[in-house]
């Protein structure tokens, strides 16, 4: 199984590094202590091995405590988003593979110059 594009996060300053390196990025927050956690966890990766152009990410909220206050993450498994450096989706909850593969191609669909346009408008609104 090719996992080079399923990375390990460990605080917000890793969490930073990742976002910047990777236009499509989907982080999964997770806790060794969770049980639905470590039956998501090989799904995640298996449809990581799937999608070599999207970055992976898991971040243990037990060890990048920083990054999981950051976003408020109080619910695990969770699943964070980011497409070029947006938060485009948050969910909860442990899903079939099936659910994240129809998930995926969602997220992959995304018009991203609409929400660039929108951000871009809130910037020029801010100066």
């Amino acid at each position: 199984m090719n996992t080079n594009n399923l990375h390990s996060i460990d605080s917000q300053a890793a969490f930073n590094q990742q976002v910047a390196a990777h236009d499509f990025i989907i982080v999964l927050f997770t806790a060794q202590w969770c049980d639905p956690c470590q039956t998501f966890a090989p799904v995640f990766a298996d449809v990581a091995a799937q999608a070599p152009a999207i970055a992976f990410a898991t971040a243990d909220v037990d060890v990048a405590t920083d990054l999981a206050a950051n976003f408020q993450v109080t619910q695990v498994p969770a699943l964070m988003v980011i497409r070029e450096r947006v938060v485009v989706d948050m969910m909860r909850g442990a899903m079939l593979k099936h659910e994240l593969q129809h998930h995926l191609r969602m997220w992959q669909a995304l018009d991203m110059s609409a929400i660039n346009a929108h951000f871009s408008q809130k910037t020029i609104a801010a100066t």
